[in-house]
Formats: structure tokens, C-alpha cells, sequence
């Protein structure tokens, strides 16, 4: 994309389209917008380096948040959209990614923070593409992973029943491990959507794990 052009795009509209894109699912306008926010933030990084180079003021680019959450947050949605597209290999290239973003200049402690928010980021969603890709001998690990850390129970148990329905595995004592955890789903903040699709998932699991015995006792 042309400079002139990146110069004109702010980055937290660029994120906002993000959004949007990710709630119609409109995974290859996520790849394209999350291209464009890179471009944009690379752009603004260069800027900065060169004018630092070269002794001069640092342009004042008005932010929501530190510039290296963009960077990560341009590598994050385009995982996210070769995972739920099932280009599991993509996704986990872009999880390198965005898995240490200390390499950047300057940081300081707010930015830190946002560099290990994306460090945690990454290892709970290569564990989600990596059992999605077949590594469900992964799945025990993930599962001790999920119980320390409880605010990923609702995505991660998204992705072990997908993986369920993939690869015929029998979760049962795992929906039962995170049965309270379950119930507690209607008090999350914005959880109704996704509450409903692990519902729907676990009972296409059980329907085809039922279908299954019902098979075999033939």
C-alpha cells in the first residue's frame, strides 16, 4: 500500500474494522484489514526510528493504545482467521509472531505489560491449533492449563470439542472437571454467543458419540 495512503489511516479505526470484520466472520476481509494495520503501525515505527536517527522531534501520533498492541493485535487476527479457516499451519506461523514483541524500541512499562499480555496470548492459542491440527495428545496438558487459568475456559473448551467432533474423542470427564465453570456462563460479560456454541457443539458431540455406541452395539 502506498505511503501516502498509509500516512492518512489511523490505527484504532483500522482495529475497529477489525471488528467488524471478526463479527460478521468475514475471515478474508480479517486477513486483508489486519495486512492493512501492519502496514499502518510498521509505518509509524519507521517514522519514529528515522526521526530518532536522525535527531529530530518524534512525530506525536495520537493512540488508544501503546503501538506495539497493534503490532501484535495485526498478527493475532490474522491467526485467528487461518484457524477458524482451518489453515492451521498459517495460523501458528502468525502466533510466532506475536509470541515475544520485545524486539521493538523504547519500551517501557505499559508497553511490557502488552508484550506479555500477547506472550500468554500466544501459548494458549498454539495449544488450540495445535490440538485442532491433531495433536490431541496435547489435550490433557491443555486441559491443567485451562484449570489455572480460568478466564480461557470458554474459548477453551470451544476448541476441545471441536477437536472432539475432528478426531471422535470421548470429553465427557472433561465437561464434567469444568461442569461449575459451565454453569457459570450466563454471568460472563458477553459470553451468551459463545456459550451457546460450545451448547450446540457438545450436543453434536454427544449425538455423534451416541450414534457411534449405537453402531457398535450392532
Amino acid at each position: 500500500m502506498r505511503t501516502s495512503i498509509l500516512k492518512s489511516l489511523k490505527p484504532d479505526i483500522i482495529v475497529e474494522m477489525l471488528e467488524m470484520a471478526v463479527a460478521f466472520e468475514n475471515w478474508k476481509k480479517v486477513m486483508e484489514t489486519a495486512d492493512i494495520l501492519y502496514q499502518c503501525v510498521q509505518r509509524i515505527c519507521e517514522e519514529r526510528q528515522y526521526h530518532k536517527a536522525m535527531k529530530l522531534p518524534i512525530p506525536d501520533v495520537k493512540l488508544e493504545r501503546p503501538l506495539v498492541y497493534y503490532f501484535g493485535l495485526s498478527h493475532l487476527m490474522c491467526g485467528m482467521a487461518h484457524q477458524n479457516q482451518g489453515a492451521y499451519e498459517q495460523a501458528r506461523e502468525c502466533i510466532y509472531k506475536y509470541t515475544e514483541l520485545g524486539w521493538m524500541e523504547d519500551l517501557k512499562e505499559e508497553d511490557n505489560q502488552v508484550v506479555e499480555e500477547f506472550r500468554f496470548l500466544a501459548k494458549t492459542n498454539l495449544y488450540a491449533v495445535d490440538i485442532l491440527s491433531g495433536n490431541i495428545e496435547l489435550v490433557e496438558e491443555y486441559v491443567a492449563f485451562l484449570q489455572d487459568n480460568l478466564e480461557e475456559i470458554l474459548p477453551g473448551l470451544n476448541t476441545i470439542l471441536q477437536a472432539a467432533l475432528m478426531y471422535h474423542l470421548d470429553v465427557g470427564d472433561i465437561l464434567h472437571t469444568f461442569a461449575e465453570q459451565i454453569d457459570e456462563f450466563g454471568s460472563y460479560e458477553d459470553a451468551e454467543n459463545i456459550s451457546l456454541t460450545i451448547i450446540a457443539t457438545a450436543i453434536i458431540w454427544l449425538c455423534t458419540i451416541g450414534s457411534t455406541v449405537d453402531h457398535r452395539k450392532r
